[in-house]
């Protein structure tokens, strides 16, 4: 068996956290404390935030950052990491790029398998008419052997280069595994008083064949399965962002986001908060619009309720929160898809695809594998 290349170990070791925009690259180091508190006790959470960033504004030279992750079930442990010293600068993409070893795999090891992922959606589709859902997201997940590593800065580099208007991700989590990615759903951006946010749902797969990605870009317009899907994902952060706002505006049509390897119809919320909102950091308004139906379903309570027993694997970070904020409750957070989990040895890759009356259990799959191409291609430099 070849070995795992070692030189690059310390991404393992300094626990440094990257995570990076087309507009900026924000780099945390100098690890203070991981908050592990469930982040479904949200004022006890909130407390031990202030507390870790009012200690860090007594050091002397310190500039305090929070990056992490917040699993999809919110009653299991979130792994917030405090840092002493962050730099964020205008997003650069380095020349050198090419000279970054990408990171290899081999042996595909399927966890949730073909016929497990049909027969869930047959089982959804049932609910539908039991339960009233009107959506349910099912997602698969493949477990790969890890032939080398590299710095979590060059990781990152490598996820942005390669999804340039994603946002990437590389963030320590427990068990000594790195959560990485590159998302392109915006769940909620904070800057003082203004918030933003691009929920995405509805999908084909993005063609290199331009008059067949027109094809499928008006296809997608005029599909009345992906508007309904869509308007299920837009309804829902309405009615969760409106309380925090005195002014919001949203798109009243949805547009087309493309990836390097998607087509989405995405939509774009902007508001203003009201003033006298005692805790609207952006972790907390993030959390009160998870999890969104793009990633869970709908109703949500009755969705998370069938995707916990009847996925047949645990999410953990997937389709959960990532991201940062400061000390002023300033920052972005991003719905975590097209990510995986890294470990010494191993990565896991996820994807999921939503599921509404009329759909296809073929096509759902096709969906999934496109959506775990986005990091396979990323991994091998393609």
């Amino acid at each position: 068996m070849q070995s795992i290349d070692t030189e690059n170990d310390e991404l393992f070791d300094n626990k440094t956290a990257c995570f990076f925009t087309k507009e900026y690259h924000l780099v945390a180091n100098d690890l203070f404390e991981t908050i592990s508190l469930p982040a479904k006790n949200l004022d006890q959470l909130q407390q031990q935030i202030t507390q870790s960033f009012n200690k860090l504004k007594h050091e002397s030279g310190a500039k305090p950052i929070l990056i992490g992750a917040i699993p999809f079930d919110t009653s299991q442990p979130s792994s917030l990491n405090i840092y002493r010293q962050h730099t964020k600068n205008t997003a650069r993409f380095d020349t050198e790029i090419a000279k970054i070893k990408p990171l290899e795999v081999r042996n595909k090891k399927q966890v949730v398998e073909y016929s497990y992922f049909t027969k869930m959606i047959e089982t959804a589709l049932d609910h539908f008419s039991q339960q009233r859902l009107d959506k349910i997201v099912i997602s698969q997940v493949a477990d790969f052997e890890l032939l080398n590593q590299k710095k979590a800065t060059d990781l990152a580099m490598t996820l942005s280069v390669q999804n340039p208007f994603a946002y990437s991700f590389v963030v320590p989590v427990d068990q000594g595994r790195y959560l990485f990615g590159a998302s392109p759903e915006l769940l909620l951006a904070k800057e003082n008083l203004n918030v933003r946010s691009n929920p995405l749902a509805g999908s084909r797969p993005h063609s290199e064949d331009k008059e067949v990605n027109e094809c499928l870009e008006e296809e997608l317009r005029n599909s009345d399965k992906d508007l309904y899907e869509h308007k299920i994902v837009v309804d829902s952060i309405l009615k969760n962002l409106t309380p925090w706002c005195h002014q919001l505006n949203y798109s009243k049509q949805p547009e087309i986001l493309k990836t390097p390897t998607m087509l989405h119809l995405s939509s774009v919320f902007q508001g203003t908060l009201k003033n006298n909102q005692n805790q609207n950091d952006a972790l907390s308004i993030a959390l009160a619009l998870h999890p969104t139906p793009a990633i869970c379903g709908s109703p949500t309570h009755l969705a998370k309720d069938f995707i916990l027993a009847h996925e047949g694997y645990d999410r953990e970070y997937y389709a959960g929160l990532v991201g940062w904020m400061d000390a002023e409750g300033n920052g972005e957070w991003v719905v975590t898809i097209r990510c995986g989990l890294l470990n010494k040895s191993s990565i896991r890759l996820y994807a999921g695809a939503g599921i509404v009356a009329g759909s296809d259990a073929d096509l759902e799959w096709n969906e999934t594998e496109a959506k775990m191409q986005t990091m396979l291609n990323t991994l091998s430099g393609n």
